[in-house]
């Protein structure tokens, strides 16, 4: 059966006697993370600082390979004892013979690269590989003992050495090691690359002023592709001044600054080290040619072949010009899940080649969930939660207990403010009113929602317990809640929230009736007693529930 075959549409004064619970509050609610230090108005009273919000979203696209060295380089180390580890001048080697003759000692490599065996001498050690060491010294022994004797070697310990780490680094400086260790373990230990100043792609290793290794550290983050070095006494580290860079943003997997390595440096170039979206489809390059300003957009495939030059920047987008979106179907229907339609599809159109099951879907209660309206819906919540910090804040009181009350409210708003952040607000639209469903333009990405057919009650909140009861049309909104074990202690007997199956919302009283599919939930009642900020609470413990169908409380 096919669904539907017609269409239709401060002001802040500090007060001594307030300084003692004010630090309080503040240190409890900086534990949460959500405040940045500062300082009051005026220099006779210290004041509470205020939330910072998105400290780092002006701080635009990092370098690409900024996140290296959050890693563990400093934590995990090599011990220098590989096999391809070349012996050096303080290495400590252990020798044990058997047989013919017999010898367990414990060698230094001497400043010539010789250990001393009795009866045989010297023997250079200093540029054999670890892998190589036994054989090395059975060589040597059997210039003497001619047969019936046993060689074993275990390289104990490697010199330290001391490298100079410079150029474009956090802290440069002179930092110890391992001959074997990496050249990251050094970078990281200089605190890793000056994102402002450091290039990631130009960095030399030298000795004695001569260019020992060249690294670019993209060949490692994109391939595993490192240079093996053999570090020395006095060996230098020097990262060079970062290079021309072009900066890429939008549906890209991680917007950041690309660093130029060659000329011409393509747009395809770009691609490989940060691949665009399935869905990009455009892209737009401002810059300077010529010293003259510059802007062009072009298609994904164009930008492939286009030379870039240095500064550019480049926004990477969907163009919103596909003929096809993507919707999905939820509830109660037959067929797939995702369909492919149109773009400028309308609902009904969309809903009238849709098999359902009449009898059991509710036709009436068809919705929608956009991820849009969820996201605005996020903003919201999170201004509003801002707002609360703020206010709590720079609530201040004039007695040691009503600075003992502030302290309480500011422990309870930290649990509720953590709770409230990881609440993700489901974006729902209603698309009827009075059982007519209008005929909306479908956006990509939305969910059309058939929901269920059913005669169940969710009652939940500030009740005893939370129940699923059968729907009675002769109830009202308080025998359900009578059925559910009656209000909590904490319960709001004023306003209770109705979520109807459509995605409505009403906020009424519990002598209101109910319909099949609804969702009653009784909000907390603010006690006025401990916090101050009630208004600010209930609206916000409101919203959630409006938009996420969930209900919070201290």
């Amino acid at each position: 059966m096919l669904l539907y075959r017609s269409s239709a549409r401060a002001g802040l004064r500090a007060r001594p006697r307030a300084w003692a619970w004010l630090l309080a509050l503040s240190l409890t609610l900086l534990a949460s993370g959500a405040y940045a230090q500062g300082s009051g108005p005026g220099a006779a009273a210290p004041t509470a600082a205020l939330p910072e919000r998105d400290a780092q979203a002006s701080s635009g696209p990092q370098p690409f390979g900024a996140n290296l060295f959050l890693g563990n380089f400093l934590k995990q180390r090599d011990d220098g004892l590989n096999p391809e580890y070349i012996v050096m001048p303080g290495d400590r080697v252990a020798v044990y013979t058997w047989g013919t003759v017999e010898l367990s000692e414990v060698f230094v490599v001497d400043g010539q690269g010789n250990i001393f065996l009795p009866e045989v001498g010297p023997v250079r050690l200093a540029g054999v590989a670890n892998a190589d060491l036994t054989a090395t010294v059975e060589k040597a022994l059997g210039r003497i003992y001619t047969r019936n004797f046993g060689v074993y070697t275990n390289l104990i310990t490697t010199a330290p050495v001391a490298v100079y780490v410079t150029g474009g680094v956090t802290r440069p400086g002179r930092y110890a090691g391992v001959p074997s260790d990496s050249i990251l373990f050094f970078l990281d230990q200089a605190g890793g690359i000056d994102p402002s100043l450091g290039s990631y792609r130009d960095i030399v290793v030298l000795r004695r002023g001569a260019e020992l290794a060249a690294v670019d550290l993209y060949d490692f983050i994109r391939d595993g592709v490192l240079p093996e070095v053999q570090f020395a006494d006095g060996d230098t580290i020097l990262v060079r001044a970062r290079g021309p860079v072009v900066e890429v943003t939008g549906d890209v997997a991680t917007p950041a600054l690309i660093e130029l390595d060659k000329t011409p440096f393509l747009g395809e170039d770009v691609l490989q080290i940060i691949p665009a979206t399935a869905r990009a489809t455009e892209v737009t390059i401002t810059g300077l040619r010529g010293r003259q300003p510059f802007a062009e957009t072009m298609s994904i495939e164009r930008l492939r072949v286009t030379p870039l030059g240095p500064g550019d920047s480049i926004e990477v987008r969907d163009d919103g010009l596909r003929d096809a979106i993507l919707v999905r179907l939820e509830g109660e229907f037959k067929g797939p899940t995702l369909l492919s339609v149109r773009r400028g599809t309308r609902l009904i159109d969309l809903l009238n080649h849709v098999a359902v099951d009449r009898a059991l879907s509710n036709l009436e209660a068809i919705h929608l969930r956009r991820p849009e309206v969820a996201r605005a819906q996020k903003r919201s919540i999170e201004d509003s939660l801002f707002r609360l910090e703020r206010s709590a804040l720079l609530a201040l009181s004039n007695t040691n207990v009503e600075a003992d009350i502030r302290l309480k409210e500011a422990e309870l708003l930290k649990s509720f403010l953590e709770r409230a952040r990881l609440i993700q607000p489901l974006g729902r639209i209603v698309t009827s009113r009075e059982g007519k469903l209008y005929n909306m333009r479908l956006e990509d990405g939305d969910v059309v929602v058939i929901p269920k057919l059913t005669n169940v009650i969710r009652v939940g909140g500030e009740v005893h317990m939370n129940q699923a009861l059968i729907y009675e049309p002769a109830l009202r909104v308080s025998d359900y809640i009578e059925q559910a074990g009656g209000f909590s202690p904490r319960a709001d007997r004023d306003r209770i929230i109705i979520l109807h199956a459509d995605a409505s919302v009403s906020i009424t009283d519990d002598d209101a009736r109910v319909r099949p599919g609804d969702e009653v939930l009784v909000a907390p009642r603010i006690d006025t007693k401990i916090l101050q900020n009630t208004i600010d609470l209930t609206s916000v413990i409101y919203q959630i529930a409006v938009a996420a169908a969930v209900v919070l409380s201290l």
